[in-house]
């Protein structure tokens, strides 16, 4: 091609900030557009990398170019200057140097007046190259300090908004909610918590006709960029809905820093660990409550098996054994479509050299479950007072009184911590003005130091009782409005077994003399742990609230 077709080549990236409207997209097209008409050249194309480092060689604009070159279709590239083509030195000599040469390809840079037609000058292209590198490396150092800065400030720094919400036009560094994605986020959360799997939950938002994150974005912002994936608007995939899942934005959370760089040239992103994270509180409105989020995150802990129907039962990751503490696996009839019952992992893989199989049916642990989560709920509800006091007794004996004590015992620690402090300055005092002897002061410190230590630890454990014994308080009251709402609940489900539980422990079953065969299971509640059905009946109960069903758990086999 003997024609001199022009690549007109631009780029700017964030660390570029203060290159100022001179160093514009925009500045750097119309500049290079003159010089070509001045100079008689026909533009090919332009091809700009608007938020790309100069580090980065993998720009999608820049690639393209590289395609058309291979295909002939460019044979000369134009930038402002050096730094826009790129700022490693390395690389950036390795395309101007010798790629272009080897494929005929004329390189002009205005700025610096390289014209690689009129020869390369062996000395100005390195060092302006290393320059750059140098620069590169400094400005990069820079941006990390002010996005780490921004980010402690509660800023928003992405390039645009997580699906389910838009930045704000007042703001751009302030998330608002977007009203018909957030939806289909909370969906997104509460089938999960219901137990929808997820290969389920894609094929239900595929029949809704719900629009992918991917292809929401480009509907709402066309000129944005280009994404074949358009064209399957309505194709979910599991790692979609798990992004959204673990996402903490949608908490009301902004989380900086969860990735990094691995090097200053090597691009790969890597985990960062968790204490050079930045976390923000409250910077937006949130979409799901912590309730919910937690209960969907225990539930992605445990482990996720769905049946044929694509369901996850509801008791995983809950029922655990007595003896080992594994988990209970549990078997499903795919030909009858239902589960059958629960036995001991490691029974199952290891024998009873390691445990017994704890084996429980499905049907009995789903009942026995149901009937104590409506005892405590009708309890909660009908004597919610007596209830709650029952709950504070049976969860800590003589709690009130302890109580009581520790605080008396820990104000007497604060005076008597006072008191050392101004007799350890007078003794100080009375050794600088020679009052006492070196020795005398020597002989009497060590005994008070002593003392000092050890009422601080007094204090500190002292504290961290009182806190404890008020939390329990709280932890009841949190309980109370949880389990009433479940008095005449007919069917468990997953969100229901996760927002109240915490485990269910499986014994051994047992035989008695009369050949009767029961077994036991202690059920935790969030909040308050296990609640011991004898001991509650021990507490007073009207007559109208004492009844059959308030009968200690256990299973007749």
């Amino acid at each position: 091609m003997s024609k001199e077709i022009a690549a007109i080549y631009c780029r700017l990236s964030q660390d570029d900030g203060s290159v100022g409207e001179s160093g514009s997209i925009q500045t750097q097209k119309a500049i290079l557009t003159q010089y070509c008409e001045d100079q008689h050249i026909t533009i090919g194309d332009y091809y700009c990398d608007d938020g790309w480092s100069g580090t980065n060689f993998e720009r999608p604009n820049f690639k393209r170019m590289i395609d058309d070159i291979e295909t002939g279709r460019i044979n000369t590239v134009i930038v402002k200057d050096l730094s826009r083509f790129g700022r490693e030195y390395a690389e950036m000599g390795m395309y101007i140097e010798h790629y272009f040469e080897e494929k005929g390809v004329r390189f002009l840079s205005l700025s610096e007046n390289i014209d690689s037609q009129k020869g390369l000058d062996s000395l100005v292209l390195p060092f302006t190259n290393v320059i750059n590198s140098f620069y590169a490396r400094q400005a990069s150092s820079k941006t990390k300090a002010a996005h780490r800065a921004r980010a402690k400030a509660g800023m928003y720094l992405g390039s645009h908004a997580p699906f389910g919400y838009v930045k704000d036009p007042a703001d751009r560094h302030h998330l608002i909610v977007d009203p018909p994605a957030a939806d289909v986020v909370r969906d997104i959360f509460q089938m999960f918590a219901d137990g929808v799997g997820y290969v389920r939950m894609t094929k239900i938002l595929r029949e809704r006709g719900v629009l992918n994150p991917q292809a929401y974005f480009n509907q709402n912002n066309p000129d944005y960029f280009k994404s074949e994936y358009w064209r399957k608007p309505y194709d979910w995939h599991a790692t979609s809905i798990r992004a959204i899942l673990n996402n903490p934005v949608y908490l009301g959370q902004l989380v900086f820093g969860r990735t990094k760089l691995k090097g200053f040239f090597d691009k790969t992103r890597i985990p960062a660990p968790e204490e050079e994270w930045i976390v923000t509180e409250g910077t937006h409105e949130p979409l799901v409550t912590r309730e919910l989020w937690d209960t969907v995150h225990q539930m992605m802990k445990a482990r996720r098996r769905e049946n044929g129907n694509h369901e996850v039962q509801p008791f995983a990751g809950l029922v655990k054994c007595a003896d080992c503490g594994s988990s209970l696996n549990l078997s499903y009839d795919g030909r009858r479509k239902r589960y059958t019952g629960f036995s001991c992992w490691v029974y199952k893989n290891y024998g009873k050299a390691r445990c017994t199989s704890h084996a429980i049916g499905w049907k009995t642990l789903n009942t026995l479950v149901l009937e104590d989560i409506r005892r405590n709920a009708r309890w909660a509800a009908v004597a919610e007072r007596d209830y709650a006091q029952m709950l504070l007794v049976a969860k800590q004996a003589q709690q009130r009184q302890d109580t009581e004590r520790q605080r008396r015992e820990l104000r007497w620690a604060e005076k008597r911590l006072g008191e050392l402090e101004k007799v350890s300055s007078k003794l100080y005092e009375d050794r600088a003005l020679e009052k006492i002897t070196e020795e005398r002061y020597q002989s009497m410190m060590p005994g008070y130091e002593q003392e000092r230590t050890s009422l601080l630890e007094t204090q500190k454990s002292l504290a961290e009782a009182i806190s404890a014994s008020e939390q329990i308080y709280d932890d009841v009251e949190a309980f109370l409005p949880l389990v009433r709402q479940y008095t005449n609940l007919q069917e468990l489900n997953a969100r229901i077994l996760n927002e109240l539980l915490e485990k269910i422990v499986v014994h051994e079953k047992e035989r008695g003399e009369d050949g009767t065969v029961t077994q036991q299971v202690d059920i935790y509640y969030k909040f308050i742990g296990y609640i011991d059905p004898a001991a509650m009946l021990n507490k007073a109960l009207s007559p109208a609230e004492s009844s059959d069903d308030t009968k200690p758990v256990a299973i007749i086999a």
